[in-house]
């Protein structure tokens, strides 16, 4: 991976802003005060296409049935911000200061004016990447002082599900086996010749290629390994009977046709002890558990907060413009580069969408505020009167 394209990946993650003087800008959501800009929703959408690898043709399908996640994890992770700061967590500008260089060290980028230069050309200013490298750091700070202590797992929990799902530890008596079909006039002789052959030593897997009339021919006849009860009930009898490597007789097949079985290798039943699958057990249940708790804790804020999220949009867009192939050493999926982040502002934006889209949509706000990207402050032009997010 390209210095270039993983510093895009980091900045991507942290909720890249525009940098620069004050623009007009529309908000989409405002959580407690916070808000939720277009630009950054757009910036957002962006990662959520390349972290999903999607091509061109696709980016549109992806967004209308993302879009609403989207939206959902930036009203979530200002919710997380906000109780980290309610908590009196922060983040010392020394520590910053060690996360900036580490993302240098990282991506081989070797003084603060070329990081400059980098982020300038992604749309940022090192102090966005700064405030959004603290504003992630104090969500996983909240993450970790609420939620992580009611995601333990005790060894109790782990031994209770490997008794649940015992059968998945679980391997039955099973065999590797090889085989060839003889069809047509004189099948019998035929089969018994082949087997005798193999008995005396001869190659199986040649014999097969070149006599066997099963579509396994091609492979030396190689069943591949099959467990206790898969073969039909004579097969599986003749099969599990046979020893070290043995040849079996032939054995009747429909339609006249005879097949030889040759066992390559026998595996006895064996369950996987407690203690060896154990951590693999635990860090499931942790993914669950964390999941699970996850959802409760985020509708926690939101409900305690119901009051202060407001959702200004009706219409959002369907299309991103991807990165400079030039810039950032990425291209389209059909090897073209991509559009220029230059093209944002000019490219066409798709019109109203049916009410019964499976999407949120947001129509144009006629008094945006002014924001000032570089700090989070904005002034009000005027009241927006936008109406709110519905079905």
């Amino acid at each position: 991976m390209r210095p270039r394209h993983v510093l895009y990946s980091i900045v991507s993650v942290l909720l890249p802003a525009l940098a620069g003087a004050d623009i007009l800008e529309r908000i989409i959501a405002r959580v407690n005060g916070d808000i939720v800009t277009l630009s950054e929703f757009e910036a957002r959408q962006l990662g959520a296409v390349q972290a999903a690898r999607i091509g061109p043709g696709e980016v549109e399908r992806f967004l209308r049935e993302n879009n609403t996640r989207i939206l959902n994890e930036a009203v979530d992770e200002l919710l997380l911000v906000q109780r980290a700061s309610e908590l009196g967590l922060d983040v010392p500008d020394s520590y910053l200061d060690q996360v900036i260089n580490d993302i240098k060290k990282e991506n081989g980028i070797t003084s603060d004016e070329a990081l400059v230069a980098q982020l300038h050309r992604e749309g940022m200013s090192l102090g966005d990447l700064r405030r959004n490298v603290k504003r992630s750091i104090m969500r996983r700070q909240a993450l970790a002082r609420d939620l992580e202590p009611r995601v333990t797992i005790s060894p109790a929990d782990a031994r209770r599900f490997y008794e649940e799902n015992r059968d998945e530890y679980e391997s039955p008596a099973a065999v590797h086996l090889s085989e060839i079909l003889v069809e047509g006039e004189g099948a019998s002789e035929r089969a018994q010749s082949l087997a005798a052959r193999a008995r005396q030593g001869e190659d199986f897997a040649a014999l097969a290629r070149e006599h066997s009339a099963a579509a396994t021919a091609p492979g030396g006849g190689d069943l591949g390994r099959i467990r206790r009860g898969e073969l039909a009930e004579q097969l599986d009898r003749v099969a599990f009977g046979l020893e070290g490597g043995a040849v079996s007789e032939p054995l009747p097949a429909a339609a006249g046709a005879y097949r030889i079985l040759k066992l390559n290798e026998k595996f006895a039943a064996a369950t996987t002890p407690f203690e060896t699958v154990r951590p693999a057990i635990e860090e499931q249940l942790r993914q669950e558990r964390w999941r699970q708790e996850y959802d409760r804790y985020i509708q926690g804020l939101r409900d305690a907060a119901a009051g202060g999220i407001q959702m200004l949009v009706r219409e959002v867009p369907l299309q991103v413009a991807l990165p400079d192939a030039a810039t950032l050493g990425l291209g389209t999926s059909d090897g073209s580069p991509a559009a220029s982040p230059g093209a944002a502002p000019d490219a066409p934006r798709p019109g109203p969408i049916a009410p019964d889209e499976p999407e949120f949509s947001t129509s144009p706000q006629e008094r945006p505020e002014q924001v000032r990207p570089g700090d989070g402050a904005r002034k009000p032009v005027e009241e927006e009167q936008t109406p709110p997010l519905g079905p």
